[in-house]
């Protein structure tokens, strides 16, 4: 058979591809985000940015830790972080999808509704707002890449302790021997189980995230324009 040239990559490619993910990421962290850079007639501009800039620094600690995981083969931990990768790219997808609807509708109200819960939301009460579902944010990155809730439901399986993230990685049957043997991953998926959401999840963050630089250049423009 000739060479196949789109032959699924080695577990080490694939590490190496998020390592480099992650550490681009890193290199791009803001240190502050100064409200005196946008215009002073409305606060929408500054909220979208400062929702952005702690989106960056949350997915960016979270791929870190997650490639560290994966380089120690501590799968279970590895998982969990990739499915908070992925819910923490389902915001930033949404961030990106409501600006750009604000820049259609004009609706400010809509926007800082959203923009106060994304930043200041709870489900404990620790505020006073309560925080969006996270299976909004995954259902609305689904809509445009379909599969994706499958996947973050598969990394579920280990986040909670379910078959998977229990007996399934921590426990092997001897039937011969009458007997379980137990420890770290003696069961449960290879590497390319969670390494290929951190990937694409680490690619659509960047895509996303760049284009909101886009956008918030037009969104200040628009209200520091406004009559």
């Amino acid at each position: 058979m000739p060479p196949n040239d789109e032959a699924e990559p080695t577990d080490s490619e694939r590490l190496a591809l998020a390592r480099q993910f992650a550490a681009n990421i890193a290199s791009s962290l803001p240190a502050e985000v100064d409200a005196r850079m946008f215009t002073l007639k409305s606060k929408m501009p500054f909220k979208v940015a400062y929702l952005r800039e702690v989106l960056i620094h949350r997915v960016s600690e979270l791929a870190t830790v997650a490639v560290e995981l994966y380089e120690s083969n501590r799968l279970v931990p590895a998982f969990i972080l990739t499915r908070a990768v992925v819910e923490t790219v389902a915001m930033a997808y949404w961030l990106h999808e409501k600006v750009s609807e604000f820049m259609n509708s004009k609706d400010v109200d809509a926007l800082d509704k959203f923009l106060m819960k994304a930043m200041m939301g709870s489900r404990d009460q620790t505020t006073q707002l309560e925080s969006h579902n996270v299976m909004s944010a995954i259902d609305r990155l689904e809509k445009q890449f379909p599969s994706t809730r499958k996947l973050y439901e598969n990394l579920c399986e280990f986040t909670h302790p379910n078959w998977s993230g229990t007996s399934g990685s921590y426990s092997k049957i001897d039937r011969k021997q009458v007997k379980v043997g137990l420890g770290a991953n003696l069961g449960g998926p290879p590497l390319a189980f969670g390494l290929g959401p951190l990937l694409a999840g680490l690619a659509m963050f960047e895509v996303y995230y760049n284009q909101l630089g886009d956008l918030l250049l037009k969104l200040n423009e628009h209200f520091e324009s406004a009559a």
